[in-house]
């Protein structure tokens, strides 16, 4: 599902990198009915929660974000599959409620990413907080987990 997003990671992506450390935010459009029934037939509930609280929808959207970041963004801009990974800058995701429509802005789900200092100056920064407050730990998900799945901003 999440290749239905690449575009739409790709363009909020680019606005992130130029305004880095800043949160840039976009809406994730509801499914409609066609693509709903789709994936019901493949047997995905795009309604659904994953194992991190997550609506599967929303979800698909923060995994193309991250594909697209760490995977093909080069120097050069979207031109081609990197050889290796990036890890130089890393993506923090918040997922928000859903929104009326507003004028030619549809209805939809709250998103908003940051691009942040990655590899080791990530690792040293996520050390230094209360494990309360981690994603993840050395032995899986962390407690701030549910808090970030319940986190409801606009």
């Amino acid at each position: 599902m999440s290749v239905l997003f690449d575009a739409g990671a790709r363009r909020l992506l680019e606005r992130a990198y130029s305004r880095p450390g800043q949160w840039t935010g976009t809406r994730i459009k509801a499914p409609t009915l066609a693509e709903a029934a789709w994936f019901g037939a493949q047997g995905i509930d795009v309604f659904g929660r994953d194992q991190l609280g997550r609506d599967r929808w929303a979800a698909g959207f923060v995994r193309a974000v991250y594909y697209q970041h760490r995977n093909y963004r080069t120097g050069r801009g979207w031109d081609g599959r990197r050889m290796t990974p990036y890890d130089g800058r890393a993506i923090r995701y918040e997922l928000g409620r859903q929104l009326r429509a507003v004028g030619v802005i549809p209805a939809g789900r709250a998103v908003r990413i940051r691009s942040v200092p990655g590899g080791p100056a990530a690792r040293r920064a996520a050390e230094k907080l209360p494990r309360s407050q981690r994603i993840l730990t050395d032995s899986g998900p962390g407690p701030a987990i549910a808090i970030a799945a319940d986190r409801d901003w606009q």
